[in-house]
């Protein structure tokens, strides 16, 4: 094909695809590599609309030269792999098959699967696979707060944050969010010892034995202070506590119910099939 003609043929599409965010619908032959051809109606919706004229002339381009060389590969594989090789007909089926069973599957567990996951199911769970939650990092419930050492509401700020009673963490959070720099007022989440030291100018050379001997935290450096109250916390190589596991144990639980309930399904298929001797044994 001469590059005016094949640059022609692109413009045309280009122009139809900008007019009616689509292809014409008469096809237009495009490339040939001996006996397959490429048509417009391959490149529907391949070009996004409202795609300037230069990209969407690079895009098509682009997806042309790659199809030739795919064909001109193809022909040579088939032309070159003996029969046994090339017959797939068997993985193909299974293929098949098997995006079947799924489909099959997943409309039963939209349809059927109880998603509720109560309480006592998540502790219970947790309870009975302690051995599975260790923990991979120290982590602690906290206050902290980093404030300008002359702020006027420092001693205030001070004060509360060693308090552990939901009214004073209410009015805690209030005098941060106008007069601190950095705050976490952590009641029930978790995080990681690394994180706070990331915010926090601490000199820590053992967490374990840090987090252990150490609840109120006070240091002044650099015209700032920060005030850390240790609420919890849990040691690298421990149990991990429950609330950090509550969205973890729930898929578990779901996912336990899912292949419970294929597995039922699986063999009622099979029972009622014998029943009506849909299958025999030779």
């Amino acid at each position: 094909m001469k590059i005016i003609t094949y640059s022609f043929v692109f413009l045309l599409i280009l122009v139809s695809s900008c007019k009616n965010a689509g292809f014409n619908t008469s096809d237009t032959i495009l490339a040939r590599v001996y006996d397959s051809h490429l048509y417009t109606s391959d490149l529907e919706g391949m070009v996004p609309f409202g795609t300037s004229t230069s990209d969407s002339l690079a895009m098509i381009r682009n997806y042309v030269d790659n199809w030739i060389k795919n064909q001109l590969l193809l022909y040579q594989a088939e032309k070159n792999l003996p029969e046994e090789q090339k017959d797939f007909s068997r993985q193909l089926n299974d293929y098949r098959n098997s995006l079947i069973i799924y489909k099959y599957e997943s409309e039963l567990i939209n349809q059927k699967l109880d998603t509720l996951v109560n309480e006592q199911e998540v502790e219970t769970y947790y309870n009975n696979n302690q051995e599975n939650f260790e923990l991979k990092d120290n982590i602690l419930q906290v206050v902290f707060v980093k404030i300008p050492d002359d702020s006027p509401r420092l001693s205030k700020i001070r004060t509360l944050s060693r308090s552990e009673l939901e009214e004073d963490l209410d009015s805690l959070e209030y005098y941060c969010m106008r007069y601190a720099e950095d705050y976490e007022i952590i009641d029930e989440e978790w995080i990681t010892f690394n994180d706070l030291l990331e915010r926090v100018p601490l000199k820590v050379y053992n967490p374990e034995v840090y987090l252990t001997n150490n609840k109120f935290i006070e240091l002044h450096e650099d015209s700032w202070y920060y005030f850390l109250n240790i609420i919890g916390y849990g040691l690298n190589g421990s149990v991990s506590p429950l609330s950090l596991e509550v969205k973890n144990i729930r898929s578990i639980i779901l996912n336990m119910r899912k292949k419970m309930l294929i597995k039922q399904m699986q063999q009622e298929i099979y029972e009622q099939a014998m029943e009506n001797n849909d299958f025999e044994y030779y």
